[in-house]
């Protein structure tokens, strides 16, 4: 009797991982899961650091690369990596997430490749000259700290830092998943602070630092966020695949390994800010020096 029972979950075991494996040697083309207009990551012209990433491990697999477009926002993985169809050789309409949070929901977590953080965009101005992170905002002349106007994302450190810091009455918010697919988060940069409208913005690394790039007037510059006690501004980006896949994530991990150096390197051609291990921020050619306040 126990012989049975325990050849009826070898055979149970068995049945439901073979079920969810993918024979991947059968597979020729990276099929990628993408956001059609989310810059610097992604567009449906393949101009983001996640679209030459991808193109790189294309070329390393010798497969061709094709997209599933579709806004990376609310049941995102649902309707890409585990949507079935019946014309691809994994059975779904794509395998994989360049850019994605370590525990994304719908998804697995491959591990992280990079580490970006929350920055401050302002005025490259004389007014702002010795502005080098959001702690030096609080070292104004009081009379132009009260003069500002914040835009910051509702429910982001950089709201959290706002009210934190009692400056809640000068804060305008705004919202990080547009209704409208064709807008993004960058336009808090590109058009309210290039309009004036706001004087300061505090926005995610990556999409400051391709937002800012594109605002001639007025000269713009980043500057960390420094995070108070309780309050995350670092976050850690992997890549994702579907559950029940063992091989696949071993090789998308194998390729995060091997490929590391000209991985960071297109990431850091997009000018975006990233974390050291020692906890400085990388902005540009400049290194910040970080300390957590502890208030």
């Amino acid at each position: 009797m126990l012989i049975n029972k325990t050849l009826f979950f070898v055979l149970f075991f068995w049945f439901i991982t073979s079920s969810y494996s993918q024979d991947i040697k059968s597979w020729d083309t990276l099929r990628v899961c993408s956001d059609p207009n989310s810059m610097p990551q992604s567009n449906r012209q393949e101009e983001g650091y996640e679209n030459k990433i991808a193109e790189l491990f294309a070329n390393d697999l010798d497969w061709k690369l094709k997209y599933e477009w579709f806004p990376q926002r609310l049941a995102f993985f649902r309707n890409t990596i585990r949507a079935k169809s019946p014309s691809s050789a994994s059975g779904y309409k794509c395998d994989i997430a360049i850019g994605a949070s370590p525990d994304p929901e719908g998804a697995l977590g491959t591990k992280t490749y990079y580490t970006s953080t929350w920055v401050v965009v302002l005025p490259d101005s004389s007014s702002f000259d010795k502005v080098n992170s959001s702690e030096d905002l609080l070292k104004l002349d009081n009379s132009l700290l009260k003069s500002l106007k914040f835009g910051v994302f509702a429910r982001s450190p950089g709201a959290d830092w706002i009210v934190k810091n009692e400056l809640s009455g000068q804060m305008v918010p705004f919202v990080h998943m547009q209704s409208d697919p064709n807008d993004y988060a960058g336009m808090i940069i590109e058009k309210s602070l290039a309009s004036g409208d706001i004087d300061v913005a505090f926005a995610w690394g990556p999409i400051a630092a391709y937002s800012a790039s594109k605002v001639s007037k007025p000269k713009l510059k980043l500057v960390p966020l420094i995070p108070t006690k309780n309050m995350k501004t670092d976050y850690s980006i992997s890549m994702a695949v579907r559950y029940r896949e063992p091989e696949w994530k071993k090789k998308v991990e194998k390729f995060i390994v091997d490929r590391n150096s000209k991985i960071k390197k297109i990431i850091s051609d997009y000018g975006v800010p990233l974390v050291n291990k020692d906890g400085s921020v990388v902005i540009g050619n400049k290194i910040f020096k970080r300390k957590l306040n502890n208030n």
